[in-house]
């Protein structure tokens, strides 16, 4: 009796490290997904707020040159058409 106990017992242990390590692996998996997809978003992110610098930076750029070769006459019009609206 003591030694079919024991032996069920101790497949029950082998079955519990067996299941464990399983789970194990499962969560490392997922645990290694989500961070992978963390660290992509965070890249994403970087890419979309320098691409978003740089329109923003060219725009600048255009808007000071267009006001650069105007005329004084075209600022003052632009000026008080801004003002107006």
């Amino acid at each position: 009796m003591i030694h079919v106990l024991g032996t069920l017992l101790g497949g029950l242990g082998r079955r519990a490290v067996f299941y464990g390590a399983i789970a194990f692996a499962l969560l490392s998996a997922l645990w290694i997904a989500f961070r992978q997809g963390r660290h992509a978003a965070k890249a994403d992110l970087a890419i979309r707020r320098a691409e978003a610098r740089i329109r923003a930076m060219q725009t600048s750029q255009e808007i000071r040159h267009e006001v650069h070769n105007t005329d004084r006459a075209g600022l003052k019009r632009r000026a008080d058409r801004w003002m107006r609206d």
